[in-house]
């Protein structure tokens, strides 16, 4: 992942750990999958919902349920480019 690499660039340990934040925040999603909101206006099916990492990291796991399959649609920053992602929930 870019991000990681990024984070590697500036700190050797800063690409790690963002990397087990993501995991733990998927982890949490897949244990409870309808607990995060709805991404903010969105009004069709599937029903796509955000997790912000945690530790002031400035991300969030945009992720959608359908049946019984988890699709991580991206981990995007907050501030860059917000809903860069909405066609690939179309595509998946």
């Amino acid at each position: 992942m870019a991000t990681i690499r990024w984070y590697n660039d500036r700190q050797d340990t800063l690409g790690p750990r963002f990397n087990q934040v993501v995991q733990r925040t998927v982890d949490s999603i897949v244990d409870w999958p309808e607990a995060a909101p709805i991404w903010p206006g969105w009004d069709r099916l599937p029903v796509v919902r955000t997790v912000h990492l945690p530790e002031r990291w400035p991300y969030q796991v945009v992720y959608l349920v359908d049946q019984t399959e988890l699709w991580i649609i991206a981990v995007a920053h907050d501030k860059r480019l917000p809903g860069y992602w909405k066609d690939r929930v179309d595509h998946r």
